[in-house]
């Protein structure tokens, strides 16, 4: 009885092995993405997906690894040098086991026990595990782990790839082969894939044809199933509390680099696996500038400090910036300015809701910055307004921070961004008073069925709701011995 309880708790701990986490996507939902995706191609195409590769940061010391979204989002497979094939038509068995014979050392007895008849319309090729490889960086699923833990129907190790890929293609009758063909240089397992499939297109000239994925796959991230939008609260709740901890604990005398590590401390210990995207905290003349990055600057008293920050939960982001003033509170000038972005962004939400354009939201933002800087005498005309407010107003958001969509109005289920902003550089052609003012507000929206929700009104945004948080005592107060 003993020998079982350990046997037991022995599997137990290598199933949590390779993820201790309990509210993943699970394998339906991938599995209903490559449904939905054989379906746009139809059966006469094949679909080929590559995933992201290690990259190295110098000598041997590699990048953490980041999965290619589409392919994240096609298999759940969070692992480098993979590919994923679908045929919608499907294929026999037999065309494996005839492919496979000159290697055959491996899938044998995985094909003998499919039925004759059985079509196979999913194929991932992945690294196979190895004992003294995982020692040094962890386990990985391996075939046979692909196929019980993602619901693949079928994996092979990477190396049968070139083994076996002409015989797909010829077998399923295939005219077009749809692959997000890559820009640039590639080495490695993507560049022998690319070898291998330029081969087959040049020997069958005028019978196959590439065709781009892209599009299909914008159209079906853009719109954001249930359990999609839940990892996205959940990463835009932890990317709110990092706000409020910021307020609270921004003082003058701290360093930019500072408040970055007390927004991604509170990511990573919510439980987020990485920042979305590089944090922006710029203060002073570094507010005017949209993705400054650097981080480097000493916080002057009456600097005000754009935070734009993003905390990244089980592949999914969120963007949410709040503009403070590093003393607590704000100067007349900076007040005047931000309650314009305030109303811009405010306004600019009321009007979200399914069938709206993009560009509605962007000219309604564009209308009411115009104004205000008119009325402020920072402009002469309101079209000068685009010198002081210079971006977009909007965008998706999901597996990227910016992520993929394609032109149309706004749908329910998708997750967009609304963050006007003016940015008064040192030297513009308005009052000396205004300058080095850079506010941006962004919030995290839902579009819903009737109109839209909020995700990140946690965060505190507007004056007096700002100027009293940061009267109080956050963690990054606290000294480090």
């Amino acid at each position: 009885m003993r020998t079982l309880k350990i046997l037991l708790l022995t599997l137990f701990a290598v199933s949590l092995s390779l993820s201790q986490d309990y509210d993943l996507l699970p394998p339906s939902f991938f599995k209903a993405n490559r449904e939905e995706l054989m379906k746009q191609i139809g059966n006469e195409a094949i679909a080929i997906f590559y995933s992201n590769s290690l990259k190295t940061r110098s000598n041997d010391v590699e990048y953490r690894f980041k999965q290619d979204n589409n392919f994240f989002y096609l298999t759940g497979l969070e692992e480098p040098d993979a590919v994923l094939v679908l045929v919608p038509v499907g294929f026999a068995p037999s065309v494996l086991k005839l492919a496979t014979r000159a290697t055959g050392k491996y899938y044998d007895v995985t094909l003998d026990t499919i039925k004759s008849d059985f079509k196979i319309r999913e194929l991932l090729f992945l690294k196979e595990r190895d004992s003294l490889r995982e020692v040094w960086t962890g386990r990985t699923l391996g075939t046979k782990g692909a196929m019980e833990k993602l619901g693949i129907q079928l994996a092979l190790p990477i190396e049968e790839f070139k083994n076996v890929i002409r015989s797909i293609i010829f077998s399923s009758r295939a005219k077009t082969i749809y692959f997000p063909y890559p820009v640039g240089c590639f080495e490695g397992t993507l560049k022998d894939i690319i070898e291998v499939l330029e081969s087959i297109v040049s020997s069958q000239r005028g019978r196959l044809q590439f065709a781009d994925p892209s599009f299909i796959l914008a159209k079906m991230r853009m719109v954001k199933k249930p359990e999609e939008i839940k990892l996205i609260q959940k990463a835009v709740d932890i990317t709110v509390k990092a706000h409020r901890q910021v307020m609270m604990s921004c003082e003058p005398g701290m360093y930019e680099y500072e408040i970055q590590a007390i927004a991604e401390y509170v990511f990573t210990k919510l439980g987020a696996e990485y920042p979305a995207f590089p944090s922006i905290i710029a203060s002073g003349e570094n507010s005017v500038i949209l993705h400054y990055s650097s981080n480097r600057k000493k916080i002057s008293d009456g600097d005000l400090i754009v935070v734009d920050i993003g905390a990244e939960y089980h592949n999914y982001c969120a963007d949410v910036t709040r503009t403070i003033p590093a003393s607590g509170r704000f100067t007349p000038e900076q007040r005047e300015v931000y309650e314009i972005v305030l109303k811009a962004q405010e306004e600019t939400i009321k009007l979200v809701r399914p069938g709206v354009s993009f560009i509605d939201l962007q000219l309604k933002a564009t209308e009411i910055i115009a104004e205000g800087l008119l009325k402020l005498g920072i402009i002469k005309d309101k079209n000068e307004a685009r010198k002081y407010f210079m971006h977009g107003v909007t965008h998706h958001l999901g597996l990227d921070v910016h992520d993929v969509g394609v032109p149309g109005n706004l749908e329910p289920g998708m997750v967009i961004t609304i963050e006007p902003g003016i940015y008064i550089p040192a030297g513009a052609d308005c009052d000396p008073k205004y300058w080095n003012i850079g506010v941006r507000i962004e919030d995290d929206i839902l579009v819903t069925k009737d109109g839209y929700a909020v995700l990140s009104s946690g965060a505190p945004k507007t004056i007096d709701e700002i100027e009293r948080l940061m009267k109080r005592r956050g963690i990054g107060n606290e000294p480090i011995d």
